[in-house]
């Protein structure tokens, strides 16, 4: 602590005052002086935190090349990086640099956050890390205990995908339902909330965002127990809610029960578990609806079923809807609306949001007011018989699944399309990357009571038929495909692309690739050694640029399915890996 005491100015007090401020421990007392800057009594306390996150730093953490502040990097969730030192010349040198392992054999869905050198990840079993980034030498671990008997309510195994930072807390979900808040530099449990009863099914497996001075968090718990989204926001220095939003109803006097008919909005899940987007000019929150409930019984629950399958536009300070998109009304194949919306401007002046669904699509929509600007198809798709306005799908009838039927080759498959796995969009080339999945499934109903806490899909039959994927480039404004690169296996990891010309992705078989921005042609790739289902992400470590990716296959959907197979060739296993280039 500084403390000046002045009753009598004169230059040599000024110049006590300066040198004091340039010294935070020093306590100086000026005699027979006046106040400086008419003030009794000057303090200034000071302690030196290289990774303190400022509300400044994270609103502009798109423009920070140095650092991965927010999930999406930037709130515009385009996972951007202006780094170059690595880049299409020297790509082929690239090589790991330290591997650390998670200790847990799980899925692993997670990202590395940096700040100032600093890196943070969460691991399956809600497990949080701060690592040294030059050596991977864990500074602290935080292991969150988890109910012993948890397991059965668990839709995708013990995922997490990551955590949130802000000031000097890290905030992480977890699967029993609380928010906690760490201390950065200690991993000391500052505080943790509970926001729901993880014995009905009600979970959080994702990354929360901290915007408007808020941390924001949404559940999962759709298909298994049929819960209502939910999307938190709560006070980051004490955990209390602020506000709280549901994406269905939660009552009959809702004005949209209307759209769910046979009051099936009482279990009509739509969770909200992917992390959303952020406009701090509008002050709009961007946040996903996921599937409705029963998943493919689109005949018990008539309507559109709103806000299932669609974007919802809130108002960050209140949580007051504004607006909505939504991909597919009265959903009956599991196409979960929760995928991210990438915020930008076209080259057409539109103030859009690109947003790749698990129905097979890409949209673009305007972000003013949710109006449809076109829609494109991102793999084989045969569920959509014609479009109406406003990119309203009219579907096939021949594609929706009923009781006494097995219908077949319904595409894409539940996964997608595109799953969860976040795309990233290139301000360089103005094109937006996909990671994508070419499958479809095979459905038939029954009839299934509701049970509190249990899986509530009312399929009888759910099958899947063989797997292909890849990546995908389209033109940001028209939605024209540029270029694709087709793989053996789906894609099963998020992106990221650079200025220095690269796109990084991963895949379920361990490979970690980069491919040329504008063509796609593969530059680079390394076998980890196991499946990636992460996102890779991009920053500096003592002023050289790095590559962090998580790998450990799993999760939800139809693809684990497949691993009965896949195992006899392949192991599991869970970490994070960091490339760069040598010395």
């Amino acid at each position: 602590m500084t403390r000046i005491s002045a009753r009598r100015s004169s230059a040599a007090t000024r110049m006590l005052l300066s040198a004091v401020l340039i010294v935070p421990s020093a306590t100086v007392l000026a005699q027979d002086a006046e106040p400086p800057l008419g003030i009794d009594t000057l303090e200034a306390t000071f302690k030196w935190r290289p990774n303190y996150v400022s509300d400044d730093m994270l609103k502009n953490a798109d423009k920070d090349a140095n650092n991965w502040l927010n999930y999406g990097k930037g709130y515009d969730q385009k996972r951007y990086s202006q780094l170059t030192q690595i880049n299409r010349d020297n790509i082929k040198k690239l090589v790991p640099l330290w591997n650390l392992s998670f200790g847990v054999n799980d899925a692993q869905d997670s990202q590395v956050l940096s700040v100032n050198g600093t890196l943070y990840v969460t691991s399956s079993q809600n497990k949080v890390f701060a690592v040294e980034g030059s050596t991977g030498r864990i500074l602290w671990k935080y292991e969150h205990p988890l109910p012993a008997d948890i397991g059965p309510f668990l839709c995708c195994e013990a995922i997490n995908r990551g955590v949130a930072v802000y000031k000097d807390k890290v905030y992480m979900a977890t699967l029993d339902t609380q928010v906690v808040a760490l201390n950065a530099w200690s991993g000391k449990e500052v505080w943790k909330v509970k926001l729901g009863d993880y014995t009905s099914g009600d979970i959080y497996t994702s990354a929360p965002l901290v915007a408007d001075g808020k941390v924001i968090v949404g559940n999962s718990g759709g298909d298994l127990g049929g819960n209502a989204g939910r999307i938190s926001a709560l006070d980051p220095e004490t955990g209390k809610k602020i506000w709280e939003q549901f994406t269905r109803p939660t009552s009959a006097d809702h004005p949209q029960a209307k759209t769910w008919g046979n009051n099936s909005w009482e279990n009509g899940g739509a969770s909200a578990w992917l992390t959303g987007s952020y406009e701090p000019s509008t002050k709009t929150l961007f946040w996903g609806g996921g599937n409705p409930a029963p998943d493919f019984d689109r005949h018990s629950r008539p309507g559109d079923n709103l806000y299932s399958d669609s974007t919802i536009a809130m108002n960050v300070e209140t949580g007051e809807i504004k607006y909505h998109f939504q991909y597919t009304p009265n959903d009956a194949w599991d196409y979960s609306g929760n995928n991210e919306a990438i915020l930008l401007d076209d080259e057409q002046g539109r103030k859009v949001w690109l947003h790749g669904d698990r129905n097979g699509h890409l949209y673009s929509i305007d972000r003013t007011n949710g109006k449809c600007n076109w829609v494109v198809p991102i793999a084989r798709v045969n569920w959509v018989k014609e479009w109406q306005e406003n990119c309203r799908p009219i579907a096939d009838p021949a594609k929706v699944p009923v009781k006494g039927k097995l219908v077949t080759d319904i595409a894409p498959v539940l996964d997608g399309g595109k799953e969860w796995h976040p795309a990233t969009y290139s301000p360089k080339t103005k094109m937006i990357y996909i990671p994508f999945i070419d499958s479809s499934m095979n459905i038939e109903l029954k009839d299934q009571k509701f049970e509190r806490g249990k899986w509530f899909l009312r399929s009888k039959v759910l099958s899947v038929n063989p797997y292909t994927g890849g990546l995908k480039a389209f033109n940001a404004t028209t939605g024209e495909l540029v270029w694709t690169k087709p793989q053996s296996f789906p894609a099963t990891s998020g992106l990221v692309s650079t200025a220095g010309g690269l796109v990084f992705s991963g895949d379920a078989e361990g490979y970690f690739s980069a491919v040329a921005d504008d063509t796609g042609e593969e530059l680079w790739r390394f076998n980890v050694g196991t499946g990636i289902h992460g996102n890779p992400t991009t920053f500096t470590v003592n002023g050289k640029q790095v590559v962090a990716i998580v790998y450990g296959p799993g999760g939800g959907s139809l693809w684990p399915l497949a691993y009965a197979e896949f195992m006899k060739t392949h192991n599991r296993g869970g970490g994070v890996m960091l490339f760069g280039l040598p010395n």
